[in-house]
């Protein structure tokens, strides 16, 4: 009835960004609790979009002293695209936070904040 989805998260930064991210997602509904991902671990889970169409899960990613937060799903633009494989890979980079909805193909979505 209702479409299911998986979102994975992976630390993919080189030794230079640091071996270790720390990843806190949550929902409105779900908290996930904080996470350390060392290099090529992820975090993944999965869930079904709820009635209303306004689920929405969102991270804070953090490596050394930097902090993104961002969402990582939502039923406008990432269930729409990804709703062919109802899959979500986010992979975290020096360069920066990609989204690939067939694990393979990645583009970029979001910079790591600058330090002042």
């Amino acid at each position: 009835m209702f479409q299911h989805f998986e979102v994975s998260i992976a630390n993919n930064m080189n030794e230079t960004g640091g071996l270790m991210i720390a990843v806190h997602c949550k929902s409105a509904d779900d908290d996930l609790g904080e996470h350390y991902l060392w290099k090529d671990q992820d975090l993944r889970w999965k869930f079904r979009i709820n009635l209303f169409r306004s689920t929405l899960f969102f991270c804070s990613v953090n490596s050394g002293e930097t902090t993104l937060r961002f969402d990582v799903f939502d039923t406008d633009y990432i269930s729409f695209k990804c709703q062919d494989s109802s899959k979500c890979f986010w992979s975290v980079r020096d360069e920066g936070f990609y989204l690939s909805c067939d694990g393979s193909t990645f583009e970029k979505q979001h910079e790591w904040p600058s330090i002042l």
